[in-house]
């Protein structure tokens, strides 16, 4: 069995609370235990900008005892969520590839009001369909 290899980055984006994001992101248990955070840009407006990135795919925030538990990653994407500005949103583009039997992205959408999750292969699925004007076309991506 080949091994995993996942990395992550995110657009630059603007915060409400610059102290909760950074608490945050230092509580966030990843692939290879390291999160890089930028804060080196700034918007059109002056307003500081933040993005992260990281190798190996996010785990999420531990629970009160300190475990990973099935809503690690849900309590980090609550937790960007409420540090995003209300005028701007968080992309979170994961990619991951094990060997070439299996490749696969997907990004968490999250503004200050919605979250949304968008998968690589569907979105490339739902386009082939379009352009084929086949609504039932399908394919298998993974050996």
């Amino acid at each position: 069995m080949a091994n995993y290899y996942g990395v992550v980055r995110t657009n630059y984006f603007c915060v409400k609370d610059e102290e909760k994001l950074r608490t945050l992101i230092s509580k966030v248990v990843c692939g290879d235990g390291t999160i890089d955070l930028w804060d080196d840009r700034q918007d059109i407006e002056g307003r500081s900008m933040f993005g992260f990135g990281m190798y190996g795919n996010i785990s999420g925030v531990p629970n009160s005892e300190g475990e990973i538990d099935d809503d690690a990653y849900d309590r980090f994407v609550y937790g960007l969520q409420a540090c995003v500005a209300d005028d701007d949103a968080i992309l979170i583009i994961q990619v991951a590839h094990e060997k070439l039997r299996s490749v696969g992205g997907s990004i968490t959408i999250i503004t200050s009001e919605k979250i949304d999750y968008v998968d690589l292969q569907d979105c490339a699925r739902n386009k082939a369909r379009e352009l084929l004007g086949n609504k039932e076309w399908d394919t298998t991506c993974y050996c």
